[in-house]
Formats: C-alpha cells, sequence, structure tokens
C-alpha cells in the first residue's frame, strides 16, 4: 500500500513489512513469524494522524533496532512506555503504540492484551485476543506551505516575517517537537507585497518591534516563527506579550538577547510538555524544575501569553542548565537580498547574525604540517605534483572568517568564501524540499588518480548498515565526457577521488571544467581534492544539493583519511553539516573541508533518529567516562527526544549536543557500543564503535 512516496510491502527475507520512505531514502522493517500481505486500513483510530493505514494478519511483530515505544489508550492518555530494555505488559484493551526513532512516524493499533520485550537485536511486540494489528505511518518530510512576496521596505519585510508563525501546527509547548512546527513560508522580493489571507498577522497577542532595517529585522525572525508574533517598526527592540513589555537589547547586545530569549522559551516549552501528550522522565526537567518559579503541570494548561510570561519572567540562569547546544547560527549579511534565506534559518531555530565579516590571514590557512604531497596539479602524468604557489582562489575572490560560534554547525551567507562555515544557495536548499522518490540510495565513486587508490575503498563503506539500500557504483580513470555522464545522472552521491586545478577534475584525457556541464542531476557529492571549492560551487550552480569541498591544500593521507570519515558519517545518518563539525574537531586537514549548497542534506537516516557521537576516557579504577553528543538533522530537529541504551536508563533527553556524561562500567559500555555503529574518540582518537577495543 502506499501514498506518493510512502509504501509498505511485503517481504519473504526475513518475513514481514517493509516500510519506505523514498523522499527520506529510508526503510524500515517489522518482521513477522509468517508471511503477511498488506491490506488497505481506515486512518482512523492512531490518535494521531497517518498518511498511510493498513492491517496485518498476524499477533507478533518484530523491530530490528533498539527502539522505545509510547502506549496509549483510544483517548490519547499515555498508559505505558517501554523505553531502553523495559518491557510492557498490558491487560486486554484498545491500545495505540507509538514507535519512536524510526525515521517515519510509526503507529500500531490493536485491540487485546499487548506484551513488549527486548533482546540483543531490537524489541518484539505481541497481541493476544486478536488476529491482526493496524499498522499506521506518516512521513516526516515537510515542504513550505505557501510563498510570501515583499519589497525591500522595511515595514513590509516586518509584514512578511509576520506570516512565518502561519506553519505552526500548534502554539501549545507541544511546538517544541519538530513534527509540530512546519516549515515557515518561502519568502521573495517583488514589486508588492502579497501574501495569502490564511498566512497574514496583522495583530495578535504576541508582538515583535524592531527598528526599520534589515540587521534588526532578519536576527528576528527565529523568534517570531516559534512565538507565531507580529513584527512591526519600532523605536526600540522588545518583544510584546498580552500587554507586558520585555526589552530585546539586553546584556550583550540585540542579537544576543534575541537568540537567548528564543533558547529560554523553547527548553521551558520542552520542560512543560512532559506535562502533556508525551509524559516523560525528562532530564532537563530534572536540572532546573526545583528552581523554577512557576510549577509545570499547573503552566502546561494555562493560556499561551500566560505561558510565555511566565518563561520570560524566569531568569536566564535559572534555565541555562537545561539549555541544549544550539543546533546552528545563520550569518546574513545584512542586504535585503538575503532575506529569502531565513525561512531556511528560521525552520531550523538559528541563531540568525548579521555581520560585517573579517578577512581570513594566512594564520587561518593551512598547517606547516600538510607538505607531503598535494592533490593539486596532477597533471595526466599523475604523480608529477607541485605546490602551487598564492592564494587557492582568483583575484576577485575574498576569503572571509566569520565570527566564531559555539553552535553545532555555521553557515555563511554573503559575497566571499567562508573559513570555518558552511556557503548555502537559496536554490540548493529548495532542492532538497522538493527532491523525489529516490528509492534505494544510489552513489558513485569516481577513482581518477591511480595515487589516490587507497582511497576507492570508501565503496565498501557506504552501504555499511542495514535497513537502508545502497546501490554503488565504482569507476576509475573515467574521461572528461564520462565523468560528465555520471555528474548528470541522479545519482543520491558522487564521492570525487582525483586532482582538481584551475582548469578543472582530472580525467584520463585531460580536464572537466564543471562550468561547461549543462547540468548536474547528482544531489550531493564530495571532491576530495586540493582547492575544489569553484569546481564544487559549479556544481552546485548546475543542479546539485550539497556538495563537500576543500578551501586549500590537502595532504594525500591525511585527506584520504577524511574521505574515509566523511564516507562513514554519511552513511551513519549524519547531515553534511554534522559531518563537517566533525572531521573540523577531528584533524587540522579537516579544517579545510566546507559544505557548499544545503548543508542539512542528508544522503541515509540514522538507524536510531538522532546520529550521535561518543567519546570515552579511561579511569584509574577500570571504569570509563562516556560523553554521547546528538547531532540533530532536518529528520530529527532540535526538540526531538533520545535515550541512550546503558544499562537499565530511562531518562529521556533532549538529542542536540553533549546529553549524557556518565561513568560506566565495562560491560554496560560494550553493550552501548554494540546497540549502533557510531563515531567514537576513545582516549582522544576518532574511530568507530564496531571496531573499539578496549584492551
Amino acid at each position: 500500500m502506499s501514498a506518493r512516496y510512502l509504501t509498505v510491502t511485503a517481504i519473504d527475507d526475513p518475513v514481514g513489512v517493509e516500510v519506505a520512505d523514498d523522499i527520506q531514502g529510508v526503510t524500515t522493517r517489522l518482521e513477522t513469524p509468517t508471511p503477511v500481505s498488506p491490506e488497505p486500513s481506515t486512518p482512523e483510530g492512531f490518535v494521531f494522524p497517518v498518511d498511510v493505514a493498513v492491517r496485518l494478519d498476524t499477533t507478533a511483530l518484530r523491530i530490528p533496532q533498539h527502539v522505545n515505544v509510547i502506549v496509549r489508550d483510544v483517548e490519547g492518555q499515555v498508559v505505558a512506555e517501554g523505553v531502553n530494555r523495559t518491557d510492557v505488559d498490558l491487560p486486554d484493551g484498545e491500545y495505540v503504540v507509538e514507535v519512536t526513532a524510526l525515521a517515519v512516524k510509526t503507529y500500531l493499533a490493536v485491540d487485546g492484551a499487548l506484551r513488549s520485550t527486548t533482546d540483543e537485536v531490537g524489541r518484539r511486540l505481541l497481541v493476544e485476543g486478536t488476529d491482526h494489528v493496524r499498522l499506521g505511518i506518516r512521513s516526516m518530510h515537510e515542504y513550505p506551505a505557501t510563498t510570501v512576496t515583499t519589497t525591500a521596505r522595511p515595514d513590509d519585510v516586518a509584514r512578511a516575517l509576520s506570516c512565518l508563525g502561519s506553519a505552526l501546527k500548534t502554539t501549545s509547548p507541544e511546538r517544541s517537537w519538530p513534527t509540530l512546527r512546519g516549515h515557515p513560508p518561502l519568502l521573495e522580493l517583488g514589486e508588492t507585497f502579497d501574501a495569502p489571507p490564511e498566512a497574514e498577522r496583522r495583530d495578535g497577542p504576541v508582538r515583535i518591534e524592531v527598528p526599520p532595517d534589515v540587521a534588526s529585522l532578519f536576527p528576528v525572525a527565529p523568534l517570531a516563527y516559534y512565538t507565531d508574533a507580529v513584527v512591526a517598526i519600532g523605536a526600540e527592540p522588545r518583544l510584546r506579550v498580552g500587554g507586558r513589555s520585555y526589552p530585546l537589547d539586553g546584556d550583550g547586545g540585540f542579537e544576543r538577547t534575541v537568540h537567548r530569549t528564543l533558547e529560554r522559551l523553547f527548553t521551558l516549552d520542552c520542560i512543560v510538555r512532559t506535562e502533556g501528550l508525551y509524559p516523560v522522565d525528562l532530564h532537563a526537567r530534572r536540572l532546573v524544575e526545583g528552581d523554577l518559579p512557576f510549577d509545570v503541570a499547573s503552566l502546561y494548561d494555562a493560556p499561551f501569553t500566560e505561558q510565555l510570561q511566565a518563561y520570560l519572567d524566569t531568569p536566564q540562569e535559572v534555565v541555562e542548565p537545561a539549555i541544549p547546544t544550539w543546533k546552528s547560527t545563520v550569518d546574513l549579511t545584512p542586504t535585503t537580498e538575503n532575506l529569502v534565506h531565513l525561512p531556511f534559518a528560521t525552520a531550523d531555530l538559528a541563531r540568525v547574525r548579521c555581520p560585517q565579516p573579517t578577512l581570513a590571514t594566512d594564520s587561518t590557512g593551512p598547517s606547516e604540517a600538510i607538505s607531503d604531497f598535494y592533490r593539486a596539479d596532477g597533471g595526466v602524468a599523475r604523480g608529477s605534483v607541485r605546490r602551487p604557489e598564492g592564494t587557492p582562489f582568483d583575484d576577485d575572490v575574498t576569503v572571509v572568517q566569520p565570527e566564531p560560534t559555539d553552535t553545532i554547525e555555521h553557515a555563511w551567507v554573503g559575497d566571499g568564501v567562508p573559513m570555518g562555515a558552511s556557503k548555502p544557495t537559496v536554490a540548493a536548499c529548495k532542492r532538497r524540499l522538493e527532491a523525489q522518490p529516490s528509492g534505494a540510495i544510489e552513489v558513485a565513486v569516481v577513482s581518477n588518480s591511480p595515487e589516490m587508490r587507497a582511497e576507492t575503498d570508501v565503496r565498501d563503506l557506504y552501504g555499511l548498515r542495514e535497513l537502508v539500500a545502497f546501490d554503488i557504483d565504482m569507476f576509475e580513470d573515467l574521461t572528461g565526457s564520462e565523468l560528465a555522464r555520471v555528474l548528470a545522472d541522479d545519482y543520491d552521491f558522487v564521492h570525487y577521488v582525483g586532482h582538481v586545478d584551475d582548469d578543472g577534475m582530472q580525467c584520463a584525457d585531460g580536464r572537466l571544467d564543471a562550468t561547461t556541464l549543462d547540468y548536474v542531476g547528482a544531489r550531493a557529492f564530495v571532491l576530495n581534492a586540493c582547492r575544489s571549492f569553484e569546481q564544487g560551487m559549479e556544481l552546485v550552480e548546475k543542479g546539485a544539493i550539497a556538495g563537500v569541498v576543500t578551501l586549500a591544500e590537502v595532504g594525500n593521507e591525511p585527506a584520504t583519511r577524511v574521505g574515509r570519515t566523511l564516507a562513514r558519517l554519511l552513511n551513519a545518518g549524519f547531515s553534511m553539516a554534522g559531518a563537517l563539525d566533525i572531521i573540523s574537531s577531528d584533524t587540522i586537514t579537516g579544517r579545510q573541508y566546507t559544505v557548499l549548497g544545503d548543508a542539512q542534506l542528508q544522503i541515509a537516516d540514522s538507524r536510531s533518529g538522532t546520529p550521535v557521537r561518543n567519546e570515552i576516557a579511561r579511569r584509574s579504577d577500570g571504569r570509563y567516562d562516556l560523553s554521547i553528543y546528538g547531532y540533530p538533522t532536518a529528520t530529527f530537529g532540535m526538540g526531538t527526544l533520545i535515550t541512550p541504551n546503558i544499562g537499565d536508563d530511562t531518562t529521556r533527553y533532549l538529542n542536540s549536543g553533549r546529553f549524557v556524561q556518565s561513568v560506566v562500567d565495562r560491560e554496560e559500555l560494550l553493550q552501548y557500543l554494540k546497540s549502533e555503529r557510531t563515531p567514537t574518540n576513545f582516549d582522544g582518537e576518532l574511530g568507530w564503535s564496531d571496531e573499539l577495543r578496549l584492551d
């Protein structure tokens, strides 16, 4: 059964059904003891909306991955949870089981006695007193509902920003769930203002006032979206809620006050929502509840404006311990043309800044340690390599050094080549949202340099996991026309290994200059070669959604290591931005890489939802310090919950930044590391959990 790109099909090895979301490029397998044939069913009765519903004639299901389940009655009240390795045992009744941490929202409607248990592989569900269960699924893919056109006049820009909150599916604390926020309307410049009536916000209980310039308007966009606020021109920046006024130019300045305000509101929503549809044991609530100046349970049912006022009256230092590491910072140079980027930054709840860039100096460039063998000027002869002199960019290209940020991701929107930040384009961001069904994830690995054959084993790293279908093609020594055809094909990802210089990408018969291409059909790419920025930018301009490139010369051996790590990170479900954060933190060479286009792109979803990275250090008492870091994605955005499979811990955590800092024994650590293949720093060395040796 299917709804557009969302399908449920019977499988026979193993027996069961496969749920596939082609746009997300993910599959989920539900195993059954005997063959089943999905039959259409009503989408009613799942508590939450579903896109597809089917009947399965079975009383037993097995999910071959570690997931949690939330069991509700038909009224939506939670009656049990199966978290980590805990079991569920319920008497005869009607229940809806929500299976969390899957890339497709998955619900099971059952009528009978319910039992759920776990083993080393995953979770089982058993139902007695019936002969079937109903499966309901919903895609997590979001697309803007409309486009708002605005002029460059500040009052019209403010009016356009007032439309962003129309995408919210609720103004209750549940809007802190990414699936209940919705993607903001797209913005575009025009001769006159135009917005659908349902998107307009001309009056309301929440109002943001800022001076009439884009440097004041841009930073409030995410806050306006999250609070469904009307944005208006005023003499001083302030937030008005239900007749009360709160300044937005406090300690740290205007932008920092706006950022801190949004972070406080969001975090307190995450805490208060635990009194609603998801009454979970949230770590963030434990950290601060005793110091909050309000009662969490009482505030959940309070009116929207009363909730906001209570949040705004709470000192920042009280909430600070619970605020997660923020996902992203987006630097927008303050020109009206850049407002088209705001919906994408807003969907991410990004910290929007309007900075003046500083020029990068030689000290920010590659280290002297990268001097062995440079991937530049490889020549057809291959091996006659010389180090180029001067800047790696044309004379008319400015290299900028954006102000550092403590967020996981950093994007630069403006002129120049950013050091330490990705460079998005609006066209690429729209392409990600408009992605068409693709079925299995198709990867092309192109090796056009014999000296770099060591990197071609990345072919074995893509597809190194279950539940995601990969088709991988390997090419060597392609000519220019052959490489052009590969790039024009509809591959999900192209991994190019070879030399790049001012004339283009190395091929068997010379160079392929990306400026000569008519079209690029590949969704994403990596050009693991020296100075590949300009060629990569052309690939994005010609149709790719995103690509990883280098800003300077990179040594052959460390670049090969980066290429292998990048392949594994993307395969493990990290977005390009998340992967960039890890490789940039791991090595000096990694800091010479950046992402062009939409860095939110993933070529696959993480098996357990939010991708994670581990840090492990030995202790003198034989135990281990374990820290776990979450990397939110477009699918599992900020506000998603995560529970690591550590011992019998059933605590829920917000999924951004370091969410676990614990001391574990050897058995607990090994059990956790076996649950999923994840990047792991052990005693300062980056490796992978499935290869780690504690001895």
